[in-house]
């Protein structure tokens, strides 16, 4: 007597244990996709699993590192090891805490970006972007609320890797700094999903359709909602 019930665990088709934070924005899914039914789009997910994000996903970052790594050492030639690290060993420890640092920091603000584009093309601007953490995967996440256009979309998705990544590298390039040109190869590599969502939105066939899409509430990826435009 006393104790208390233990919460039913609610999985998805993935067997993935959802959270609160996940619970309500599945319910919060729902009502919007209730209503874009209503107006006749019909429903299509557009998801990937983590597998298939690392590893499609990496493929396609690759001639952005090869471009970056290229850059460097066209402008700068072959990386070496400074001699002041050999003969300062503590300053070569200091290097490496203060890029793993970077790392962290950057990869918050990579979905800090996510938010300020996806914030542009939504209903209610800031108030439909929501952050996170996830404990399984020990990343922070960015998923946006409300309805966006295919556009807003792929630029809200292209950008941390755009700024971060590509952004970094030409700055490295330009300024021989090392250091910098490790944190822009590894945030081009962050944005392995966030390239295999946009490749999969831009070759979708989607002509004459009026497209609006929405985060999937549980899942890597997207719900694309399609109906044919109406005739002028």
């Amino acid at each position: 007597m006393g104790e208390e019930k233990k919460k039913e665990k609610i999985t998805n088709s993935d067997g993935h244990v959802l959270t609160e934070a996940e619970l309500k924005r599945q319910a919060a899914f729902d009502e919007k996709e209730k209503k874009l039914i209503e107006k006749g789009y019909k429903h299509q997910d557009i998801v990937i699993s983590v597998i298939t994000a690392n590893l499609v996903g990496l493929l396609l970052t690759l001639p952005f590192v090869a471009a970056i790594v290229g850059g460097y050492i066209l402008r700068n030639g072959i990386p070496e090891k400074p001699a002041v690290l050999d003969e300062n060993p503590p300053l070569y420890f200091l290097m490496i805490i203060g890029i793993i640092v970077a790392m962290i920091i950057l990869t918050v603000v990579h979905e800090k970006i996510h938010g300020c584009f996806w914030s542009i093309g939504a209903e209610n601007g800031a108030k439909d972007i929501e952050f996170g953490f996830q404990k399984e995967t020990l990343t922070p996440y960015c998923t946006c609320a409300s309805p966006l256009s295919k556009s807003v979309y792929i630029i809200g998705s292209m950008m941390p890797m755009t700024i971060l990544g590509v952004g970094l590298g030409i700055v490295s390039i330009f300024t021989n700094f090392l250091p910098l040109l490790v944190v822009a190869v590894f945030q081009t590599i962050g944005g392995a999903g966030d390239i295999l969502i946009s490749c999969m939105l831009l070759f979708r066939k989607t002509k004459g359709k009026d497209v609006v899409l929405l985060d999937h509430p549980t899942k890597i990826g997207l719900v694309a909602f399609e109906k044919e435009k109406e005739a002028d």
